[in-house]
């Protein structure tokens, strides 16, 4: 790329890169040290520093001054998550990279996207704040409007939907869509008026045809959730004046206002039969076949069946079976998750929300037209072979948080080379179980198909104080400030210490335990932090690329880093 302009806004080069500035080495001569470890992606700002006129700069002589007044060659001025310094010119480039971060949410999952073309998204937010603080910490602390293009509740099971309450409740934070399955957990309201709380009304209305239950009140417009909301019996227990917690955050989000206007619009159903509908199927609107970034986001499930003129979604049981007439209610919400593939170029993605076994085979058989609860009449290599146009992919977000309710057939389809498992530590469920991480690595693409977990990338206490932690950093500071004698600069130094500070109490789950994804289109970089890092190292990094036009397998980062210096040399020769 040629040189950039003061102002301009690049990103970090494949598949890692280096912030460098001034030190002294052993023989106290001024060196150029590494002094930031960036991942592919990140946003670097061009600046006009110089080390020369820098307030800490250790300048012992006028020949020191002019060695550093000007940035070294082939190298530009940069400030990149709070370090400034010189970048070469062949570690930066000019696109956006398509992002996902799997934020470590505890039990549950949530993923913040982030489309090549700068559209955010936030799937899921676990049930708890560490959502909100990622976003908070990633968004420079919603100080101003912050303008989400979508957030999307898989399925309404608490460690999906209720981190979202935060962000609902943020004055700051607006989304043009909340998208949802259709499923709003409800009470039963007979024609008297009386209130009923079964497990056959939980879900809303439902019919039975020819041995197959379906739910047909489903939600799937914004006036249709604010007329559910608008009857109370629908929602708030009558003997106690407690609210179901799903309507409960939908509520709220509808009543968010900012002045006279909603900050979330519109609140809808996204299924196979809602959303931009195309040839090949329905789409994330705007993210259709066509996308000028070639960035698609097919919608998969849930899989709208027709009952008459009524939208339905059948109900399922606890083992899968090819028509259920009795609802187990746990596995019909998890089961009908928005189930979304992002394709980008020649990479794809897989989100699964929390598919289990039952809804597995009935994809499989919906999108393959074959009898797949009939081992008697097809093989499951050719189910799986049928299947793999459509859910085949590079890399997925493990169905379930890494439970055991899954199909090997379901595994074998995706084959990824990559899979990322969302769990937390303190849950009854042991996710993500051993069979399921054996049975992973089996499945998946390559001899080293890669398997991230949220919970494992973050292997430290919550807190936690390091050298590169808030509180270290803030007492640095501190004592700096303490032995400075201009009274200006003790006053700037402490303003630091004291924002440093204010994080130290900050979750460090909601930076260590992320695990990063980043992609051109061609190649992939997953990375995740490390708890204890160097200036040299603060990314672990994984590497996906294709070999001789194949599909994307691991690749060892040296080895990733030697080809695309070869590359690069090639490219300047």
């Amino acid at each position: 790329m040629d040189m950039p302009k003061k102002g301009d806004v690049v990103w970090a080069g494949y598949p890692t890169a280096h912030v460098f500035n001034y030190a002294r080495d052993s023989k106290k001569k001024l060196k150029l040290r590494r002094v930031k470890h960036l991942l592919w992606g990140d946003w670097v700002k061009v600046t006009d520093y110089s080390y020369a006129n820098d307030p800490n700069a250790d300048i012992r002589s006028a020949t020191e001054k002019k060695q550093t007044s000007k940035p070294p060659k082939n190298m530009v001025p940069v400030r990149v998550r709070g370090t400034s310094g010189y970048m070469h010119l062949e570690d930066l480039q000019p696109n956006q990279l398509l992002e996902v971060v799997f934020v470590d949410v505890g039990q549950g999952d949530g993923a913040l996207l982030i489309t090549p073309d700068n559209k955010k998204y936030v799937i899921d937010a676990g049930v708890g704040n560490n959502m909100y603080r990622y976003l908070k910490w990633r968004f420079s602390g919603f100080k101003s409007s912050n303008d989400f293009d979508g957030l999307i509740i898989t399925h309404p099971d608490q460690d999906h939907y209720y981190g979202f309450s935060d962000l609902v409740n943020d004055s700051n934070v607006h989304a043009k869509t909340i998208w949802h399955n259709g499923i709003v957990e409800q009470f039963g309201v007979s024609s008297s008026g009386k209130q009923s709380s079964t497990k056959n009304t939980l879900l809303g209305k439902t019919r039975t045809i020819k041995g197959q239950k379906y739910l047909t009140g489903l939600i799937e417009t914004d006036k249709e959730l604010r007329d559910l909301l608008k009857n109370e019996k629908r929602w708030i227990k009558q003997t106690t004046g407690n609210p179901k917690r799903y309507p409960d955050l939908l509520n709220d989000a509808v009543k968010a206002k900012d002045k006279t206007k909603r900050r979330f619009p519109s609140i809808r159903m996204l299924s196979t039969k809602h959303g931009e509908t195309h040839p090949g199927g329905a789409f994330l609107p705007g993210f259709g076949p066509d996308n000028a970034d070639d960035c698609s986001i097919q919608v998969l499930g849930p899989v709208i069946e027709k009952i008459d003129a009524d939208n339905a979604l059948r109900t399922f049981s606890k083992k899968p079976k090819e028509k259920t007439a009795e609802m187990d209610t746990g596995k019909t919400k998890n089961g009908q998750s928005i189930l979304l593939k992002l394709s980008y170029k020649n990479v794809s993605l897989l989100f699964g929300g929390d598919l289990n076994s039952s809804a597995e085979m009935f994809l499989l058989g919906h999108y393959t037209g074959l009898p797949v609860y009939d081992p008697t009449q097809v093989r499951t290599d050719e189910i799986v072979e049928a299947a793999k146009p459509t859910f085949k992919v590079d890399i997925a977000k493990s169905c379930h948080h890494g439970s055991a309710d899954f199909t090997d057939h379901f595994l074998e389809t995706i084959n990824a080379a990559a899979t990322v498992i969302s769990s937390g530590d303190n849950e009854s469920h042991a996710h993500p179980r051993s069979d399921t991480i054996g049975a992973l690595g089996h499945h998946g693409r390559g001899s080293r198909s890669l398997i991230f977990s949220t919970e494992l990338s973050r292997s430290a206490n919550e807190f936690i104080d390091r050298e590169d932690s808030p509180w270290f950093q803030g007492a640095q500071l501190k004592a700096k400030a303490e032995a400075q004698t201009d009274a200006v600069k003790k006053e700037a130094l402490l303003k630091q210490a004291e924002e440093k500070l204010k994080l130290s109490k900050k979750r460090n789950v909601t930076v260590y335990g992320a695990i990063n994804l980043r992609s051109d289109g061609d190649k992939v970089v997953l990375a995740y932090m490390l708890e204890k890092s160097s200036k040299n190292r603060r990314w672990d990094v994984y590497t996906l690329e294709s070999t001789s036009g194949g599909a994307l397998q691991y690749k060892n980062v040296k080895d990733a880093q030697r080809d695309e210096k070869k590359r690069r040399s090639k490219a300047n020769q």
